[in-house]
């Protein structure tokens, strides 16, 4: 539960500075919820091979399931897909889903070529 907190906080946090710092450049595109969905599989692929480098069931339980599921954004992420296409910007809404689909699984990726050779 308690993960699951921090990583909702840490989403807003990470959202209200991604508005701030892109103001209109990119309006109509979600980019914190991209950056959001991309950095939480970097980082769940990462611990996922890293093998939280030991720790009990638990602790994966409140890093992976709680926090890293509350911080990442699935959910949000297709209902923003809706409002582009809804909008009528089928063009965003397609490299909305193609870029968060093709860098969320570089990022699995590169979590886990990360996670392999740092820790041996």
């Amino acid at each position: 539960m308690m993960g699951g907190a921090l990583g909702a906080l840490a989403r807003y946090g990470t959202n209200v500075f991604f508005q701030a710092w892109l103001k209109s450049s990119v309006a109509h595109f979600p980019f914190p919820t991209f950056s959001i969905n991309v950095f939480g599989s970097l980082l769940l692929s990462f611990l996922f091979f890293v093998n939280y480098f030991g720790a009990p069931n638990s602790v994966k339980l409140a890093v992976g399931t709680g926090f890293i599921g509350a911080f990442t954004t699935f959910s949000t992420f297709e209902l923003e897909t809706l409002q582009l296409v809804q909008k009528g910007e089928y063009l965003l809404a397609f490299l909305y889903v193609l870029g968060s689909v093709l860098l969320g699984f570089g990022a699995v990726l590169l979590g886990r070529y990360l996670a392999l050779h740092l820790t041996s």
